[in-house]
C-alpha cells in the first residue's frame, strides 16, 4: 500500500493571469501567505536593477536617462521574460519556491532561453505552413499568413518588447486561442491555423472554393475563418454518405440533416458530430494532433447547429456548393539562376556533403528559383533517395510546375533525354505517384492550369 500523500497545492493555476502570470503569481502568493513582505520588497529591488541593467543596454551605454514610455515598455518585457521561465515550472507554487531561492537575474536568463525555444518552435511551425499552404482566393488568409506572420518575426524584439505581438489575429482561428503575449501568443494562433491549414488540405481547392462560394459568392474578399465550413460540409458529408472530398451534400442531404437535427439538443447534436468526425477522422487518416483539434471544434459547430435548427437555418451552416467560373490560368516561372560562380560551389559543396540532412540544409539556404533546383538535381549526383527527399521541399504548385516540364511520357519520347534529365524524370513521378491522392488532385489542378 502506498502510504506516500500528494503534495497539496496552495495556489490554483487556473487563477492567474497568463498574459501577466509572474504578477498574479505575486498577488496570489501574498495573499495566501506563502511569501511576505520582505520577499516582495527584495524581487521588486532586482526587478529595478533589472530594468537599469537593460536600460542602459538599450540606450548601449550612452546615457542612464530613457522616455517613460520606452522605460514601462522594457519592464514590461522583463515581466514577461520572467514569466515565461516560471511558468516552466511544475506547479505555481514550485514557481513561487524558484522566486524564493533564486535571483531575478537568473529566472530572467531562463525565461530568455525558453523565448529563443519559442521563436524556433514558431519559426518552425511558420515554414511548415508556408510550405503547404492551402490554396485560397481569401484575401485574409493569404495576408495574414504571409504578410502578418512574416511582420511579426522581423519585428519581435525578445530583449526589449518581448511580451509585443506586432500582430493582431485578423483572419481568426476557429478554435479559441488562449490570452498570452508575445511570442507564447504567436505560438499557439500559428498552431491552430497549421492544423486548420493541414486539415484544408485534405480537399482540393476547386472542392473548396464551390463550397466556400455556396456560403457566399464573395469569400475572397470576406474576414471569416474557412476551416469551419470546410469541417462541417465534410461532417455533414459523412452524416448522409456523399463523398467526403466532393464536400458535397447536396440539396437532398440538407434535407436529411435539417429533419435529423431539427429536434435535436445540444448534447445530443454534439454527440451525433463526435461520431461522425471520428469515423472522418479514419477516413482522411488524420493524424492523432489534428483529430484532437477537430474534437476541441466540435462543441462550437454543435451550438451554432443547435442555434440555426431552432431559427429553421440551417441552411446557413450546411451550405450547397455552387459551380464556379471557369478557373483562371496561372502563369509560373521558374525565376532567375545565380551566377556560375555561386552555382559551382554550391554543387561542390553538396557533393562533399555526406549526410542527407547536411544537404538538404544547403538547398534551403542557397537555392533561391525553381532554375536553380532542377540543375542541382541534374548536376549534384544525388541518389533516388536523395532526390525524393528534396522533392518534399516542394508544396504542390512547384511540384506541378517541374511536372509541366518533366511530363510523364512514354519511355521512347525520353530516349533522347540526357541520362540525368531521365533519371529526375523517373524520381519525380515517383513521388508524386506515392502522395495521397488528393493531394495528387490538388497536383493535377495546378498543372492543367499553368501556361
Amino acid at each position: 500500500m502506498n502510504n506516500s500523500l500528494d503534495k497539496i497545492r496552495v495556489i490554483d493555476r487556473s487563477l492567474l493571469n497568463e498574459e501577466d502570470y509572474f504578477q498574479s503569481l505575486l498577488s496570489e502568493a501574498l495573499g495566501k501567505g506563502i511569501i511576505n513582505d520582505t520577499d516582495i520588497e527584495r524581487l521588486q529591488l532586482e526587478c529595478l536593477n533589472l530594468l537599469a541593467e537593460k536600460t542602459n543596454r538599450y540606450n548601449l551605454g550612452v546615457s542612464s536617462s530613457i522616455r517613460v514610455e520606452n522605460a514601462q515598455s522594457i519592464m514590461a518585457s522583463n515581466m514577461f521574460t520572467i514569466g515565461a521561465a516560471l511558468k516552466h515550472c511544475p506547479t505555481p507554487d514550485d514557481a513561487v519556491t524558484t522566486l524564493q531561492s533564486q535571483s531575478i537575474n537568473e529566472i530572467y536568463k531562463k525565461g530568455r532561453k525558453r523565448i529563443d525555444l519559442l521563436l524556433l518552435k514558431a519559426k518552425a511551425i511558420q515554414n511548415g505552413l508556408q510550405k503547404r499552404l492551402f490554396p485560397t482566393k481569401n484575401e485574409f488568409y493569404n495576408l495574414t499568413i504571409n504578410g502578418a506572420i512574416e511582420g511579426f518575426f522581423k519585428l519581435y524584439n525578445p530583449d526589449f518588447a518581448a511580451h509585443e505581438i506586432h500582430i493582431t489575429d485578423g483572419y481568426p482561428a476557429f478554435n479559441p486561442v488562449p490570452r498570452l503575449a508575445g511570442v507564447e501568443f504567436i505560438t499557439e494562433y500559428i498552431g491552430a491555423l497549421f492544423y486548420e491549414n493541414q486539415f484544408c488540405g485534405y480537399f482540393s481547392p476547386e472542392s473548396v472554393h464551390r463550397l466556400l462560394s455556396g456560403y457566399n459568392g464573395d469569400y475572397e474578399h470576406l474576414l471569416f475563418n474557412i476551416y469551419e465550413p470546410v469541417l462541417t460540409s465534410a461532417i455533414g458529408c459523412i452524416i448522409t454518405g456523399a463523398d467526403v472530398y466532393r464536400l458535397d451534400i447536396a440539396k437532398s442531404g440538407a434535407k436529411h440533416l435539417e429533419r435529423l437535427l431539427a429536434e435535436m439538443q445540444g448534447s445530443e447534436i454534439l454527440k451525433v458530430l463526435r461520431q461522425s468526425a471520428e469515423e472522418l477522422a479514419r477516413c482522411l487518416e488524420c493524424p492523432p494532433s489534428l483529430a484532437n483539434y477537430i474534437r476541441n471544434s466540435l462543441p462550437i459547430i454543435a451550438n451554432r447547429i443547435e442555434t440555426a435548427a431552432q431559427a429553421r437555418t440551417l441552411n446557413s451552416v450546411f451550405a450547397v456548393p455552387v459551380l464556379p467560373e471557369n478557373a483562371p490560368d496561372i502563369t509560373f516561372s521558374f525565376g532567375v539562376k545565380m551566377d556560375n560562380e555561386k552555382y559551382r560551389n554550391v554543387i561542390e559543396e553538396i557533393r562533399q556533403c555526406r549526410l542527407l540532412e547536411d544537404k538538404l540544409a544547403i538547398i534551403k539556404e542557397f537555392i533561391r528559383s525553381l532554375a536553380d533546383l532542377e540543375d542541382v538535381l541534374l548536376d549534384a549526383d544525388f541518389t533516388a533517395e536523395e532526390m525524393q527527399a528534396v522533392f518534399s521541399l516542394l508544396n504542390m504548385q512547384e511540384l506541378a510546375a517541374f511536372l509541366k516540364k518533366h511530363p510523364k511520357q512514354p519511355y521512347l519520347d525520353t530516349a533522347d533525354l540526357r541520362e540525368p534529365e531521365q533519371f529526375l524524370r523517373q524520381n519525380l513521378h515517383n513521388f508524386i505517384s506515392k502522395l495521397p491522392s488528393n493531394q495528387q488532385e490538388i497536383i493535377a489542378n495546378f498543372l492543367h492550369r499553368i501556361v
